[in-house]
C-alpha cells in the first residue's frame, strides 16, 4: 500500500508539473514583440490610445488623421503603439481598420480578447485535483449575470483507495475585481455527495449526503477565449451521525468562455 501511495504521489506531481509548464508556455507565447518596427498611417479622423490593454483603462492620447504610429507589442486583441512624439498607449486590434500601410488598408482579424472575457455569458471547463487524497475530476458550466456575478453547476468524480464519490453542486460566484488580468473569485454553494465504498470493505454502505461549501480561487485569461483556473474549496458534509464531516478540495484546469 505504501509503494502504491508513493507511485500515485509521484505521478500526480509529474502530471501537475507538466500541466503548469504547458500553461506557462501558452501564457508567455501571447506576449510577442515584433522583429521589426511596423509603421501605420491613420486614415480615420483620430484614434484613441488607452493606458492599458482594455476599454476600462483611461484614454491618455488622441492621435489625429495623417499621423503615423509604430506597433511595439501585441497582447491578445490589443496593440501597444507609439506616435511620432513618443507617446505610448494601447489600441484595440479592431482599430486596424482605421489604419493603412504603404497606401493599403490593414486587415483586422477578429479575435477574442480580455474585453470579451469581461462581457462573457457562458463559461465551461475541465479541472483535476485532490479531494481528501483521492483523484478528483471535475467539469462545470457557468452563466455570468455580469462581469462580477455568475452561477455555476459542477459535476465531479473522486477515485480513492477506500471509496469513490460523485459530487453535484450549484454555486454562486463573485469576482470583485473583474478588471484584473489575474482575477480572484469567491463562491458559496450547496449540493449532494454520494460515496460508494469498495466492495472489499466489510459492512460498508453507500451514503448520500447534503453538503454546503465555500471556495476561493483565481482565473487567468491566457488568450482568445481560454482561461486557466485554480481553486481551493472547503465543504461541510451534513451526515446523520453526531458529527458532520469536513472535506477539502483543490483543483486546477482549463476553461473556455463564449
Amino acid at each position: 500500500m505504501l509503494i502504491k501511495k508513493i507511485m500515485y504521489i509521484n505521478q500526480s506531481i509529474k502530471g501537475l508539473f507538466t500541466f503548469l509548464s504547458i500553461s506557462l508556455l501558452c501564457s508567455v507565447s501571447f506576449w510577442t514583440l515584433a522583429d521589426e518596427t511596423v509603421e501605420l498611417l491613420i486614415e480615420s479622423p483620430f484614434v484613441e490610445l488607452h493606458s492599458g490593454p482594455g476599454v476600462g483603462y483611461p484614454i491618455l492620447y488622441v492621435v489625429e488623421k495623417g499621423e503615423k504610429i509604430s506597433i511595439l507589442l501585441k497582447r491578445t486583441s490589443w496593440l501597444k503603439v507609439a506616435d511620432k512624439r513618443g507617446n505610448i498607449g494601447w489600441l484595440p486590434q479592431a482599430s486596424l481598420l482605421k489604419l493603412s500601410k504603404s497606401g493599403q488598408q490593414v486587415d483586422s482579424e477578429q479575435d477574442y480578447g480580455f474585453d470579451d472575457y469581461q462581457a462573457r455569458h457562458w463559461e465551461g471547463g475541465v479541472l483535476y485535483g485532490d479531494l481528501e487524497g483521492a483523484n478528483f475530476f471535475n467539469i462545470y458550466a457557468a452563466y455570468a449575470f455580469s462581469s462580477v456575478m455568475s452561477a455555476e453547476l459542477m459535476l465531479g468524480k473522486a477515485l480513492g483507495d477506500i471509496s469513490d464519490s460523485d459530487v453535484a453542486e450549484l454555486m454562486l460566484v463573485a469576482q470583485p475585481f473583474p478588471d484584473w488580468w489575474v482575477t480572484p473569485y469567491m463562491g458559496i454553494g450547496a449540493g449532494v455527495i454520494k460515496t460508494t465504498p469498495h466492495s472489499v470493505l466489510a459492512k460498508a454502505e453507500n451514503r448520500e449526503n447534503t453538503l454546503i461549501s465555500g471556495a476561493i480561487g483565481m482565473k487567468y485569461h491566457v488568450a482568445r477565449n481560454f482561461l486557466v483556473r485554480l481553486e481551493f474549496k472547503n465543504a461541510l458534509v451534513l451526515t446523520e451521525r453526531d458529527e458532520n464531516e469536513e472535506i477539502q478540495t483543490w483543483k486546477i484546469g482549463f476553461s473556455v468562455f463564449f
